[in-house]
């Protein structure tokens, strides 16, 4: 068969593919349980940000009698609206990408760095497509995001570290400040470091008085819909910025011996 022809059938199936993810109907719990799922396999990675962050996962979308890897992203519940957002696995790309490809799939150009100083260096790039709902699930406002995701020789794979950069209000980065962040100033710009546990528990858990205290004092994050009955807990370390009318976030998930130093020094490294 014509392999020109062959092409044009493969190039249209990925883009039935790619809106079909887009489109794609989640349950909000779902969100959790992917996560969840995440963390005990071995072959697969996730990256969990609240607030002003992300999920990256793989869940599997089927179309046909195809099935593509694909990423599912919620939530960041702030006190009237939440941020739901969607990726597909098919648009990551695991080449360093020049200025003009970020700009092509986001639509602006933000700061960002091949590698860091402690040793992490670039691993994927990808492009999320946020929505911000209100209270009533209604959609207020959407925007697209840079996903970038670095690794360190030696790392687990219950370890990840990524950057994510969107063009938004200063008013909805400050919204998403956590109630325990520690401001460091650089350059004129406010670096917002915080860190906390993430608990991952069983549908139906009770958080105690105590756990319900650290969650008020952003020191807790607690997701529910485990399939096991057994309670995982995760650290995580994140800083943000904004800088130029774009929203900057670093996470770390799970690499303990970073310091609150360093996680402000990778900022600085990429504020410039």
């Amino acid at each position: 068969m014509n392999k020109n022809f062959n092409e044009n059938i493969d190039q249209k199936i990925k883009e039935c593919l790619i809106d079909k993810a887009d489109n794609a109907s989640i349950p909000e719990n779902m969100f959790f349980k992917i996560r969840n799922e995440i963390l005990k396999e071995k072959d697969n990675k996730g990256v969990f940000i609240m607030k002003h962050k992300l999920l990256k996962a793989k869940t599997f979308i089927i179309a046909g009698m195809l099935i593509v890897a694909t990423t599912v992203t919620c939530v960041a519940a702030t006190n009237k609206s939440a941020i739901f957002g969607s990726s597909s696995h098919l648009t990551e790309v695991k080449t360093f990408p020049s200025e003009d490809k970020v700009k092509e799939s986001v639509g602006f150009t933000p700061k960002y760095v091949g590698s860091f100083n402690n040793g992490f260096k670039f691993d994927t790039f990808n492009y999320r497509n946020n929505e911000v709902r209100d209270d009533k699930g209604a959609a207020v406002e959407k925007y697209k995001s840079a996903d970038f995701d670095y690794k360190k020789e030696g790392s687990k794979k219950n370890q990840s570290l990524g950057m994510s950069a969107a063009k938004v209000d200063q008013k909805h980065f400050d919204e998403n400040i956590s109630n325990n962040a520690v401001s460091v100033e650089y350059k004129g710009i406010k670096i917002e470091y915080t860190s906390n546990q993430y608990k991952s528990v069983p549908e139906g858990y009770e958080p105690t008085d105590e756990e319900k205290e650290l969650e008020n004092k952003g020191l807790l994050e607690i997701g529910y819909g485990s399939d096991k009955d057994e309670i995982e807990v995760s650290q995580n370390q994140t800083v943000m910025w904004y800088e130029d009318g774009i929203s900057y976030s670093i996470l770390n998930m799970d690499y303990t011996e970073l310091s609150q130093d360093d996680m402000i020094n990778m900022a600085k490294e990429v504020i410039g």
